[in-house]
């Protein structure tokens, strides 16, 4: 038996769905654990989809939900890459941005942050991948 979703939490996954299946791809190197992952999430999600509506952004919490699915399967406790070397919230602003190729706008979206918000991670970041003494 399937349980039927609210036609908001449909409209609500169906531009993230990709997004986070290409964001985990890039993470983890393969695109299959991204569809698998991705699907995941968006499964928590519904799980907690009544309280997501009542919190400050359901954006933000299913974007956590992304990140502990990618967590509990990632090899690498400190992450690689980007993850290694930045606070989560900027590596995940450049690899949404820069890896991904998600237009600011939208990658505030899936954050579940303003516009300005993400500039500031993202000019963060870069900042700090240019300065030594941030990554040693």
């Amino acid at each position: 038996m399937s349980i039927r979703m609210p036609a908001a939490y449909a409209a609500f996954c169906a531009p993230r769905r990709d997004v986070y299946t290409r964001y985990v791809a890039v993470r983890l190197g393969c695109r299959q654990l991204g569809e698998e992952l991705a699907q995941a999430a968006l499964g928590d999600l519904a799980m907690v989809w009544s309280e997501a509506l009542q919190s400050a952004s359901p954006a933000a919490l299913a974007w956590n939900l992304l990140r502990s699915r990618i967590a509990a399967r990632s090899s690498c406790s400190r992450g690689k890459g980007l993850h290694r070397v930045l606070p989560a919230d900027q590596a995940d602003a450049l690899t949404l941005r820069y890896r991904v190729g998600v237009p600011l706008g939208q990658a505030a979206d899936l954050l579940g942050i303003s516009d300005r918000e993400m500039a500031a991670l993202v000019r963060t970041a870069l900042r700090g991948l240019t300065d030594p003494a941030c990554i040693s």
